[in-house]
């Protein structure tokens, strides 16, 4: 029995303490089946410990782990105590401390105006709650604002009352009735008596103003209220459990058996926290069983703030013993001497001087370190110093050692070596940056030989904004391994998997869809989730195959009727368009395959039978998605339904998804089941607690909370065997080889905006034991420092990432350079006289590296330390000097690129390409046509590029007027039926809306017009066939003509005359005389009728036809070889305006005129700025994405002035003659 410190400032020495502990020799032979206990500061402790004992034993078994001492302690009260029902009821989690905030304060807000007077202890909270909502009008909103508020202020109560009822609910001189302590205020409040704010502001080291005193009063005021009202029977009875197992414990007659129920002996493996409540719990527990805590303590020094006397005189008696052991020979005086001056003026002013690092940064290890020695004053326990004093000699090993021997440090006392390494500082300038070159970096560290081979699992990362940097970190480090670079393993340590929150995606998106516009992208985005296709037995073809159908079909937004009357007005109830109107088509297409109208319904034509089974699919997604579609938005309609009710519906949906597979929702269930568990305890009992299980809150904020519990499961923040990444002070003290710190950052680390809000503990005056965000923050900077093995890597943004400005590291990173050059001895250069010192020409350093080290003022001995890094990765600088070192990568041959003298490609358009020969060529004369129309696309084509054209989007929005190309499609629809269609047969394509009606008759009234235009050349279009012309014995083309050889050849056509249907309709004009070849040729018309213009080709004999078809043959052929910058929607642009280019004779050549030179220039260079429309496609101008690609870095100039010149004349000339409109 007793309570037994065994410290050291290495892991591996306490793991040797715990491995001593648990192979005592026992007695009795049945000692291996008692379970071992071990109380952690957290799971990543467990698994370091759990794994390092398996490697000692071989195994680990029967062991139990317990988070923080508190959870041993109601493991204690739960294994003695006979009422369990009792202690279970007792132990309440601060999720229901939450519900039960958010239970009282509910009925003072349900009125108009705060109904409260001032008098009111909770008036300042209440009224908070009511301004929250003051800018909102209508009623329904401005109570779901003082709901929201009400939850976020029962969310902030819950902390706080949890951290009072162990920081602040503990009497520390064992009062006998009433706690009469100034820390006690629980106590104090469940008398009804106010804290005596004034007194205990004024003990603090801070001046307060009337103001803040007041703002604290009412803080006091409303917390004091709901304490005293609705928690404070509820500690009273934690205080008489734990009053009635001390005294199972204490008596004679029960202790026996009490003890039989604990373990003989708990180890406590490393402290993080050490409130006063749960110190004194195990004070009281070691004179009944053995406690055994294995301290962390970076220093064999005494560096507490005050101790037991006892335990000095212990500590001095050591203090001699060493002093003895390195000097033998040393007389008492000489002994008394050393001891003077070591205990001189010993005071915290002197502790500050002795070791600034430990005692700025290590102040929570110090407050753990006074208590502890307060509390190991027993006569039966024992304090084991269990130091070892090696260190490397490194830089960081000297750091460790001077803190260790608490050495006052020294001016320029230590030389760095050329080949240390132990620190370094990385300078960069964005987030995503810092992980570029750690990933290079690594990969590095990880290739160097070593007598003890490194390994991921070597390799702790921290940062202090993990949840912004973890997409970051998925993207540098991707997670499956790739044949382009090496693949470094990691693991996010403490953040949801990616797969268990996709899954939990997928199951709210059955809610969470109906609340929106509920477009494509939407659903796409949800379908396309594995959970989801798990789901409904679904692959990535079919879901591609759904999509395509319901836009098809028409889907654009709104689930169905009721979903759009959401969002749409009374008078507007047209409700195409929606996810129910697309599946209601395809669902008609299974039995009619048609475009028809079937009561009411348009059907779908294109439904295969493989479809089938998809659209039964949609429609049980639609079921689903119309089932839950009210289910967030209860609250808002009036239902009151129970936390309770809402669980088992959230929960039915998740193992819906389970039983199709979807595993990673295992832990969704388990957080799920756990909330259950917790409001089912209150049906145990019959007090007023079983109004929880009443309570209502609406559904968004429980689903809140399950993604809460799901991105904070501390249960992931554990060691792993790869590269771990984790937030700062989650995974400490855990020693590792190298320990990198990201995003040292002013206003990033330490974290100071993690301040709860209404906390009285940070108003008022601090005590031993407190925790803070600030301290914790720092105390892992510490730890990291000491604990890494071999190296410690820091990272920062030093530089702006838009302008290049300076900016300043953390006041933590600040404070440890400053500390680095004090103690760092600049070296001598060999290029100085003796006595005079610099690094700039001893370094490997750029010019742009000395100028930036100047600009961040890093003084001169630190250089080495420091590692710039230029903006891009690619930039040719950061190849420039040996440090960092950088691999021959992607990057490096961009950077290669980018010094080149001369960047230029290799000219195309001198190059011709060779075209591969075939026996047989047969060509379709519509895509003939189109080729030779655009060279570009002809050109690529031959080379195999066929991928440029740009992506279609899909159109998410109903359509609301009709475009050129929505009245394109409806005319051309209406030339394919006869004259008694109904506007019924457009449902997919009219305009939503009464505009409607008005676009269905302006449509059949400019169709009636190009039927009365088109009459004048022929009563219908004319019919045509295909007939193949021979061109050569080599080459065939298959050409569109008149299926009778009539006069004239009539087309309609929907859409508009432009210069590259110009092209289109002379091309087959000329392949139409070229087959039938006919002396009547020149009688022969071809006639287009188009929406704004008809156009006539005629006068041509088949010969001429020939003839000129022969140029554009020779341009088909030309075209494949080398670029012919020609299309034929730049030449033909006049004709759109009924003008014409004119030529004239040069040199026996035909070349265009001045003035006609200087147009096409114009509309080629054409930028578009004020027209409108998307360049990249408009292909009479170099901006067109194909000329793009084409011409970079060519004189575009010259080579259209070239193509002009030897094509325009034979091709384009004989169209301006021949060719007009009428």
């Amino acid at each position: 029995m007793g309570i037994h410190v065994i410290q050291s400032q290495r892991l591996e020495v306490l793991l040797q303490g715990v491995m001593a502990s648990i192979t005592q020799p026992s007695s009795s032979p049945f000692q291996v089946f008692k379970t071992q206990h071990f109380i952690v500061p957290s799971p990543a402790q467990e698994q370091w410990l759990t794994q390092k004992i398996a490697e000692q034993q071989g195994m680990t078994a029967n062991y139990q782990f317990h988070q923080r001492i508190r959870g041993f302690q109601w493991y204690a009260y739960q294994q003695v105590l006979e009422n369990k029902e009792q202690v279970r009821k007792a132990n309440i989690p601060r999720l229901i401390l939450k519900w039960r905030i958010h239970q009282a304060l509910q009925p003072f807000i349900q009125s108009e105006q705060n109904s409260l007077t001032q008098e009111h202890s909770l008036y300042s909270i209440v009224q908070r709650i009511y301004t929250s909502a003051d800018q909102l009008q209508q009623g329904t909103e401005k109570q779901l604002k003082k709901q929201s508020m009400l939850y976020w202020v029962a969310e902030q109560v819950s902390q706080l009352f949890n951290n009072y009822m162990i920081y602040r609910g503990h009497c520390q001189r064992g009062c006998q009735s009433n706690c009469t302590c100034s820390s006690n205020w629980l106590s104090t409040w469940g008398q009804n008596k106010a804290l005596n704010i004034e007194q205990l502001v004024a003990q603090t080291d801070h001046q307060t103003s009337v103001f803040s005193l007041q703002q604290t009063e009412q803080l006091e005021a409303w917390q004091r209220w709901l304490w005293q009202n609705y928690f404070h029977d509820d500690f009273v009875e934690i205080q008489s459990i734990d009053a009635d197992f001390w005294q199972l414990l204490d008596n004679q007659q029960t202790r026996q058996k009490a003890l039989t129920q604990l373990p003989s002996q708990v180890i406590v493996f490393t402290i993080l926290d050490l409130p006063p409540s749960q110190l004194q719990f195990l004070r009281r527990l070691g004179q009944y069983l053995d406690v055994v805590i294995l301290h962390y303590n970076p220093s064999q020094e005494y560096w507490a703030d005050s101790v037991d006397p006892l335990w000095k005189k212990r500590y001095d008696l050591g203090v001699k013993e060493r002093y003895i052991a390195k000097h033998p020979n040393a007389s008492d005086a000489e002994i008394a001497a050393f001891f003077d001056s070591f205990s001189l003026g010993f005071n915290a002013l002197n502790r500050e001087s002795r070791h600034p690092l430990l005692t700025r940064l290590g102040k929570q290890a110090r407050d753990h370190f006074s208590l502890l020695s307060q509390l190991a004053t027993g006569e039966e326990g024992k304090w084991v110093d269990a130091f070892e004093d090696y260190f490397p000699e490194t830089l960081l090993g000297k750091i460790q050692s001077d803190i260790f021997y608490l050495a006052e440090p020294q001016s320029q006392q230590y030389e760095l070596a050329a080949e240390d390494e132990s620190i370094q500082i990385h300078v960069c300038h964005s987030s995503v940056r810092q992980l570029e070159v750690l990933k290079e970096q690594l990969l590095y560290w990880l290739s160097q030989t070593d007598t003890t081979p490194r390994r991921p699992s070597d390799v702790l990362v921290l940062t202090p904004n993990l949840a912004e940097l973890e997409p970051l970190i998925r993207s540098v480090f991707p997670a499956v391994a790739n044949e382009h670079e090496v693949f470094l393993p990691v693991k996010i340590a403490g953040v949801a998997q990616l797969d268990a929150l996709n899954a939990w995606r997928a199951v709210l998106g059955r809610l969470q869809l109906t609340q929106g516009r509920f477009n494509q992208d939407d659903f796409a985005d949800w379908l396309n989730l594995y959970a989801t296709q798990q789901c409904y037995g679904l692959d990535y073809t079919q879901v591609q195959r759904i999509l395509a159908l319901l836009n098809d079909a028409g889907f654009k937004r709104g689930l169905d009727e009721q979903h759009l009357k959401q969002s749409l007005s009374d008078e507007d109830q047209d409700y195409r368009y929606s996810f129910k109107f697309a599946l209601d088509r395809l669902a008609l297409g299974i039995a009619v395959p048609a475009h028809v109208m079937v009561q009411d319904m348009l059907s779908y034509a294109l439904v295969q039978p493989s479809d089938f089974e998809l659209i039964g699919i949609l429609i049980q997604i639609y079921q689903d998605l119309a089932a839950r579609r009210d289910w967030l938005v209860a609250h808002e309609q009036g239902q009151r339904l129970q936390v309770e009710f809402w669980l088992q519906r959230i929960k039915a949906d998740v193992q819906e998804f389970e039983q199709a597979d979807v595993v990673a929702l295992k832990a969704i269930r388990e957080i799920i089941q756990k909330q259950e568990r917790m409001l089912t305890l209150a049906s145990y009992y019959e007090d007023a607690e079983t109004q929880l299980r009443q309570i209502s809150l609406p559904l968004p904020y429980i689903i809140e909370e399950i993604q809460r519990a799901l991105e904070s499961q501390s249960a992931q923040v554990e060691p792993t065997g790869q590269i771990t990444f984790s937030q700062i002070g989650q995974i400490r003290p855990i020693p590792y080889r190298l320990i990198v710190l990201l995003n040292l950052d002013t206003g990033k680390f330490p974290n100071r905006d993690s301040h709860i809000p209404f906390d009285l503990m940070d108003a008022l005056r601090q005590q031993l034991g407190d925790r803070s965000r600030l301290e914790d923050d720092q105390g892992a900077f510490l730890d990291a420092v000491l604990l890494a093995q071999e190296q410690v890597w820091l990272f920062y943004n030093g530089f702006d990432l838009n302008d290049g400005e300076v900016r300043e590291p953390s006041s933590v990173l600040q404070g440890f350079r400053d500390h680095l050059a004090l103690i760092v001895k600049p070296a001598p250069s060999k290029f100085l006289p003796e006595g005079e010192t610099s690094f700039e020409d001893s370094l490997p350093l750029s010019e742009a590296d000395l100028a930036g080290l100047k600009a961040l003022q890093v003084p001169a001995q630190l250089y080495p330390l420091y590692h710039l890094h230029r903006l891009q990765p690619f930039d040719p600088l950061g190849f420039v000097s040996d440090r960092p070192v950088r691999f021959q990568d992607q990057w490096f041959k961009v950077a290669s690129q980018i010094q080149q003298v001369k960047g230029e490609r290799q000219a195309w358009a001198n190059t011709a390409y060779p075209v591969e020969q075939n026996e047989m060529i047969i060509l379709e004369s519509q895509q003939w046509i189109q080729d030779v129309s655009f060279p570009a696309r002809l050109y690529l084509k031959t080379l195999g590029v066929e991928n440029l054209s740009a992506q279609a989007l899909l159109d998410q929005a109903e359509p609301l007027l009709l475009d050129g190309l929505g009245k394109y499609a409806i005319r051309h629809f209406l030339q394919q039926q006869d004259d008694q269609l109904s506007p019924s047969l457009l449902q997919d394509q009219l305009p939503v809306g009464k505009v409607q009606h008005s676009a269905w008759q302006q449509s059949r009234l400019e169709q009636q017009r190009l039927l009365e235009r088109l009459q004048q050349y022929a009563p219908a279009p004319t019919e045509i066939t295909q007939r193949v012309w021979r061109v050569s014995k080599q080459l065939q083309i298959a050409c569109v003509t008149p299926k009778q050889l009539s006069q004239d050849w009539v087309s309609l056509d929907a859409s508009s005359a432009r210069a590259k249907r110009f092209a289109k309709l002379w091309l087959e004009y000329l392949l139409w005389l070229a087959v039938i070849k006919s002396d009547a040729a020149t009688a022969k018309r071809r006639i287009v009728v188009f929406s704004d213009q008809t156009v006539i080709c005629e006068g041509l004999s088949s010969q001429q036809a020939q003839h000129y078809l022969n140029a554009w043959l020779q341009l088909w052929h030309d075209a494949q070889q080398q670029p012919v910058v020609l299309p034929a929607a730049l030449v033909l642009k006049p004709l759109e305006k009924g003008k014409q280019y004119e030529w004239i004779e040069l040199d026996s050549t035909q070349v265009l005129t001045e003035d006609s030179q200087k147009q096409v220039l114009k509309d080629w260079n054409d930028t578009g700025d004020f027209s409108g429309f998307d360049m990249t496609q408009n292909e009479a101008c170099k901006l067109h994405r194909d000329w793009q690609f084409i011409l970079q870095e060519q004189d575009a100039t010259a080579l259209l002035q070239y193509a002009c010149d030897h094509y325009s004349y034979a091709l384009y000339q004989p169209i301006f003659e021949f060719l007009r409109v009428a």
